[in-house]
């Protein structure tokens, strides 16, 4: 053996360390009897071993015939061994074993002699991790060929030098020439970043033939290379873009409903307030117009509730032409005078059944649309004219189109499918809310219709609309002037009054008692059963707001105080839309806010002579 002829001795031997920890297995000897191989050595406490395996450095034995620090093994002292050096092999996972080296002589070994035994041993270790090392790199390229989700590895460089089957079949799948084509644009780039920074990039997502893949970088700078995995996360990314559209549309109906509900408070009151100086102020025509300016806030909650999905459309037969001619003066002060607005009917067209207050904001949010994408002046074009079924379409109605088409800056495919997303703008901060087209298409989807969108930037775009043509005449609507309303005829009857809003409760409370009622006034529910088992025998109507603090609503109140006194009258009132309302309460006994004083009164007259 090598180191026997090295060393000018007559024993040495390797013993590997077993998966116990506590024995050692002979496998190789030299001067040695050829029995010892596969021999066991003990590695327990005080065996010759266990000194040498936790020993810090290699150790060296002059006589071992008087050694008391450890149990020398049999097969040594049975060969006469007397000096000797012993030292630890290194492997892949820790101690891999023992070298040791004996004479049957006393010998003082020097310095020289235990380093060249100690290089031996790292030879021996070195042969261990490198053999570890292979099986390791065998399971790992085992792993990579057979995986189902493509593995490919780049350079520094970053040019590819391997992918395995998997990438092979995305490609035939997605009928791609080769690997590169599968990659996000800036792949080069990633894996230089990530060998420079040592760090993972993870979900860098691409669309490639309407999937879309996911890849992420893992660097192995020790070798100077960059492995890639990819996933077809397409259905997972369809289903997270359903959610949040879905979560956005829920939270910005909820937020639309609240806001028009607190609004039509304020304008009951206003609208209250305005018949009651009626008769003291000196400038009707000052009243005229605040009365007209209640009306057109209160069609703005109307369509602010188109928006929340939970306005009832107030729905009739209407020629668009005339909508689109009456709003034209108020569009050009919009738009302003450096915007040619024009519009173009057609000679005959067919009515549509729709709530023309709609119609009038699907028109002024496209021309403010319109007006943003032309900060230098241009033309702003509406058309009317009717349209035979659109493609795609399994109908033989026809369809009324309205179009607006600007000469503006025009859009990228990118931002055109994303304009009706609520918030979603391109404008500035302060410049926009990203609420206008959003409310654009609920409009027309509450009105079954159809919105299409042409747009290339530099050449403006153009909305078609397009409505469901209705064979009846439209309808003539004479619009009166605000009069002074004479009040219908009041009562004596005790009328219990649930409002939330103190100044709302206050005007109706002072309306009804102008009447002749006895009224008795409550907050909330617990306010009002506190005055219902007070007054319960008297009162002849509750009067309540559908929507009350304290976890109990109109509906769950009067339901209750019927329950004592099953002919009790009820109206409901509400700043929300009638829709959300059970339908068996029909129109009778409900007052939709804003309401003016002798709308208020007939009602309750209304309902208290109701059989």
């Amino acid at each position: 053996m090598f180191v026997t002829q090295t060393l000018s001795i007559e024993f040495a031997s390797v013993h590997q360390l077993e998966a116990n920890g506590l024995t050692l297995r002979t496998v190789a000897i030299s001067g040695l009897p050829n029995e010892c191989i596969d021999g066991v050595m003990s590695a327990h406490e005080g065996s010759m071993a266990r000194y040498v395996l936790d020993a810090a450095e290699p150790v060296i034995v002059r006589d071992l015939r008087t050694i008391t620090q450890f149990e020398v093994p049999n097969f040594l002292r049975e060969s006469q061994a007397a000096s000797g050096i012993s030292v630890v092999i290194h492997g892949a996972k820790g101690h891999w074993g023992i070298l040791q080296a004996h004479c049957t002589r006393v010998r003082t070994f020097g310095e020289d002699d235990f380093h060249f035994l100690q290089s031996v041993a790292n030879i021996i270790g070195a042969a261990d991790q490198r053999r570890a090392t292979e099986a390791e790199n065998a399971k790992l390229a085992a792993f990579v060929s057979q995986n189902p989700n493509p593995v490919l590895e780049f350079s520094a460089e970053g040019e590819l030098t391997y992918f395995n089957d998997a990438t092979r079949s995305l490609m035939f799948t997605l009928v791609k020439a080769n690997p590169a084509e599968l990659l996000p644009n800036n792949s080069a780039e990633i894996v230089q970043d990530c060998l420079r920074s040592g760090m993972n990039v993870l979900d860098v997502q691409a669309a490639v033939s309407g999937r879309t893949i996911s890849w992420s970088y893992f660097p192995i700078p020790a070798i100077q290379r960059v492995h890639v995995y990819a996933v077809d996360v397409t259905e997972r990314v369809n289903l997270e873009a359903q959610l949040r559209q879905s979560q956005k549309m829920e939270a910005i109906g909820q937020l639309a409903a609240g806001v028009a509900h607190d609004f039509n408070n304020i304008l009951t009151i206003m609208q209250g307030l305005v018949r009651k100086m009626e008769h003291t102020q000196d400038q009707p025509e000052t009243l005229q117009q605040l009365f007209d300016t209640t009306e057109r806030a209160a069609a703005l909650t109307r369509q602010l509730l188109a928006f929340s999905r939970r306005q009832v459309i107030q729905s009739r037969v209407i020629d668009v032409r005339a909508v689109a001619s009456g709003i034209l003066q108020m569009l050009q002060r919009l738009i302003g005078e450096d915007i040619v607005l024009s519009v173009s009917n057609a000679h005959t067209l067919p009515s549509i059944e729709a709530d023309p207050s709609m119609i009038e904001q699907i028109l002024l949010n496209l021309a403010v649309n319109g007006r943003d994408a032309m900060p230098q002046g241009g033309q702003l074009i509406i058309t009317t004219d009717h349209v035979s079924v659109p493609e795609g379409l399994t109908t033989d109605r026809t369809f009324v189109r309205i179009r607006v088409q600007d000469t503006g800056c025009g859009m990228t495919d990118a931002v055109r499918a994303r304009i009706f997303e609520p918030f979603f703008t391109t404008k500035e901060v302060g410049k926009g809310t990203g609420l206008g087209l959003a409310t654009v298409f609920g409009i027309v989807k509450q009105h079954s219709g159809i919105i299409e969108v042409e747009s290339a930037v530099g050449c403006g775009t153009t909305f078609s609309i397009l409505f469901p043509a209705c064979d009846e005449q439209p309808e003539v609507t004479i619009v009166q002037p605000m009069t002074s309303t004479t009040m219908p005829a009041g009562g004596t009857e005790t009328i219990l009054l649930v409002e939330d809003e103190p100044l709302l409760r206050e005007l109706a409370q002072a309306v009804l008692t102008g009447a002749g009622y006895r009224v008795l006034e409550a907050g909330e529910s617990t306010e009002a059963f506190s005055v219902w088992n007070e007054h319960r025998d008297s009162i002849d109507l509750l009067l309540t707001d559908m929507v009350l603090p304290g976890g109990m609503n109109g509906r769950d109140l009067a339901a209750e105080l019927q329950r004592t006194k099953p002919h009790l009258k009820v109206i409901y009132t509400t700043g929300y839309s009638p829709d959300i309302l059970d339908a068996q309460l029909g129109t009778s006994n409900f007052l939709q806010k804003p309401y003016p004083p002798e709308v208020l009164a007939r009602i309750v007259r209304a309902c208290l002579d109701s059989v």
